[in-house]
């Protein structure tokens, strides 16, 4: 019988041990188990900071919590000391064992659970931020002394409102005024124990700062300044014209956009209502908005003319305030009213936007219109954006900081900019005309360009503005900042053709007017030509033959006017007369020469000082296809056979004395040919801006400095009349 009992006992022990006993609960996690009557008691690794009640006797099973081995006491004595730092649990000395409640985990303190930002990084200065702030408990008493800002590269940033209840808090801050770059802000939490939950419990426990919090999410601070940059414009001799000022920002403006005012204010010019009497200017004033990712706006102040041509040059002030969001980076620009225009000093001289290799076939050509040496360092060439309304596109910055002398411009010397179809490098030679440094980014077909002693756009003006060339209806808006005066034809119908806009180097009018120098009086459609190699008819478009002659830091630059003489072969006779110039009739070739051709000799004498290595002959003025009725139609040409003349008889001493070092006439000489410089190809002959070089002179072969060279020109006749042929002379040392 007492085996049976022992055997009985025995098995409701196992019974006990494979289910809960009557009314006890699983063990689950944060939940107190219930009161096992006897039997054994489990607590699972996610119970220990549940406060269990008691286990009267019987079995007492603790399996590993967080990492503990499983203990299992059955009589005897059990010790369990503190799990995870809770203070001692009990002791159990045979038979029953005891765990207390409260014995296993204390109550836990409310702290902060988060701090995310509400809004994109980066956030533009003097502009509002939000932070969303979490507590882990329910919180009250939450007001902006309990949050500070950590800050890097800013000056007046600061909390501004605090909404919110429970566990979720709105915070709004000020982002503050940039110092320095790389700028940020995070918001933190400062724990002065007047933030407590439910239980009047203050923030991490009692005691000032426990419940501090810095591990919030950071705002990158972007500058958001507005500059009013200064403007010129030339007083017109009647009527009126508008100066250009630009007003921009150092960031794209914000979603929600910027706005700001502004107004014109006198300087030593007196603003009017309207133009008349004395008045200089009209004023004016108002809104500028600038919408979200716009930098650069402008504002058209009209100028009038006074009547007062003897007049000194004259001021007005643009004033701009009240830049929400952001600030005023430069707050006043300067206008100044010019007196008559003054040639610039850096030109663009010729360009195109697209050519026969595609899009990117593009170049500009900067020209040094001075006689001394100038340094282009971080110069930078624009070009308008997606439209009028966007900001100018950088599309090339010349090497190195301004005023570095990195990058230097010889007097009268070119510097090429190239596109990435570029097809025009051996224009000359091989390599000759290579770019001397690629733009950046193409240009688009009829952009407009402009040249400036900067690369930021932030600091774009027509005051310091050097050159611009504008094309087609890209005009108003930014568009003005990157033309001069009405612009060029839109090439966009024929966009491939082998062409050239060049500034005129002659505008013959009787006379050249512009003695072999770029022209440059402020207006576009007056100081630039447009030519191609088939004379193509596009529409709106003056339909001019020549070439696109580009050239580089290497090229040979303009000498007749530094020590090249060119004289008639023989000036003993007339210009018209042979042998300095001979008429060759009978029908030629029919693309180049039908009515046969004209050959013209000249000699070049070497007066500057030093040998020439190189040396060429670029048109400037030539009657050909396409001119009016009664010229005739002339074209370059190289001659073939390609071979030297024995002309007899020259009679001009000077000539005969060069020639054979005996001053004896009459003479024989002779006369090397010329030949038109390709690419490009020039099937139908050459015409305006076309160079024709003496190849006999190289590195190899230096015309010496006190010596001559003969030269001829042949030119095919394609119709008869009055003609013009007239050169500039360019060479290298």
């Amino acid at each position: 019988m007492r085996a049976v009992s022992r055997y009985l006992k025995a098995l409701l022990i196992l019974s006990l041990l494979v289910a809960p006993a009557r009314g006890q609960a699983q063990t689950q996690p944060g939940r107190k188990p219930s009161v096992a009557d006897g039997g054994p008691l489990t607590l699972g690794p996610t119970s220990v900071a549940s406060a269990p009640t008691q286990s009267g006797g019987g079995t007492f099973s603790l399996e590993g919590a967080i990492g503990q081995s499983s203990a299992t006491v059955t009589g005897g004595t059990f010790v369990l000391q503190g799990a995870l730092g809770m203070p001692l649990g009990g002791e159990s000395s045979g038979g029953a064992f005891t765990v207390k409640g409260d014995s296993l985990a204390a109550p836990l303190a409310t702290f902060v659970k988060a701090v995310v930002r509400a809004g994109a990084s980066p956030a533009v200065q003097n502009s509002s931020a939000a932070y969303t702030v979490t507590f882990t408990a329910p919180v009250t008493g939450v007001d902006a002394t309990d949050f500070q800002l950590t800050t890097a590269g800013l000056t007046g940033a600061g909390v501004t409102d605090v909404t919110g209840s429970g566990t979720t808090y709105n915070v709004v801050v000020n982002t503050g005024t940039p110092t320095s770059a790389g700028a940020t802000l995070r918001l933190d939490v400062a724990d002065d124990d007047t933030v407590k939950d439910s239980a009047n419990a203050p923030l991490g426990g009692a005691g000032a700062g426990n419940g501090n919090y810095t591990s919030g999410e950071v705002y990158a601070v972007s500058s958001l300044a507005a500059r009013a940059n200064d403007a010129a414009a030339a007083e017109p001799a009647s009527g009126s014209t508008q100066m250009l000022f630009a007003v921009t920002l150092d960031n794209p403006a914000p979603a929600g956009g910027l706005s700001l005012g502004y107004a014109t204010a006198d300087g030593t010019a007196a603003g009017g209502g309207s133009c008349g009497g004395a008045t200089d200017y009209v004023t004016t004033g108002g809104t500028l908005n600038f919408a979200e990712g716009q930098r650069l706006k402008t504002v058209a102040v009209t100028v009038c003319a006074d009547g007062s041509a003897s007049e000194a040059g004259e001021t007005l002030l643009l004033n701009i305030s009240g830049a929400s969001p952001g600030g005023i980076a430069d707050a006043q620009a300067v206008g100044t009213i010019t007196q008559g225009t003054t040639q610039g000093t850096l030109l663009i001289s010729e360009l195109r936007t697209s050519g026969p290799g595609g899009a990117g076939d593009d170049f500009v050509e900067l020209y040094n219109n001075t006689d001394s040496e100038i340094d282009i360092s971080g110069y930078g060439l624009f070009k308008t954006g997606a439209d009028c309304s966007a900001p100018p596109v950088l599309a090339a910055a010349v090497p190195g900081a301004p005023g570095s002398n990195t990058t230097k411009l010889k007097a009268r010397g070119h510097y090429l900019l190239t596109g990435s179809e570029y097809s025009l490098a051996h224009y000359g030679g091989t390599d000759a005309a290579r770019g001397d440094q690629a733009l950046s980014s193409d240009l688009d077909t009829d952009a407009n360009v402009g040249l400036f002693p900067t690369g930021d756009v932030n600091l774009l003006s027509t005051a310091a503005r050097l050159d611009a060339v504008g094309f087609g209806a890209n005009t108003g808006g930014t568009c003005d900042l990157l033309r001069e005066g009405p612009t060029l034809p839109s090439i966009a119908a024929a966009p491939a053709t082998e062409h050239a806009f060049f500034r005129k180097l002659c505008d013959f009018a009787g006379v050249c007017t512009t003695a072999g120098n770029p022209k440059d009086t402020g207006d576009n459609s007056a100081d630039f030509t447009f030519a191609d190699t088939q004379a193509t008819a596009v529409a709106g478009v003056p339909t001019k033959l020549g070439a696109p002659g580009p050239e580089n830091l290497s090229s040979p630059v303009r000498m007749d006017n530094k020590g090249l003489v060119v004289e008639l072969l023989d000036r003993a006779v007339a210009s018209a007369a042979p042998p300095n110039r001979t008429r060759t009739l009978g029908m030629g070739d029919p693309n180049t020469s039908m009515f046969g051709s004209m050959t013209v000799r000249r000699r070049v004498v070497n007066n500057t000082g030093s040998d020439v290595s190189r040396l060429r002959f670029r048109i400037i003025e030539l009657t050909t296809k396409e001119t009016a009725p009664g010229a005739a139609d002339l074209r370059a040409l190289t001659p073939s056979p390609f071979v030297d003349e024995s002309v007899f008889p020259v009679n001009d001493a000077g000539t005969c004395l060069a020639s054979n070092g005996v001053a004896t006439t009459p003479c024989t000489v002779t006369v090397k040919p010329t030949a038109l410089e390709e690419p490009p190809a020039q099937t139908s002959g050459g015409g305006l801006n076309s160079t024709l070089s003496a190849v006999t002179v190289s590195l190899g072969s230096k015309l010496e400095s006190g010596k001559s060279i003969n030269v001829s020109f042949k030119l095919g006749v394609m119709t008869t009349g009055t003609f013009r042929f007239l050169i500039i002379v360019e060479a290298l040392p």
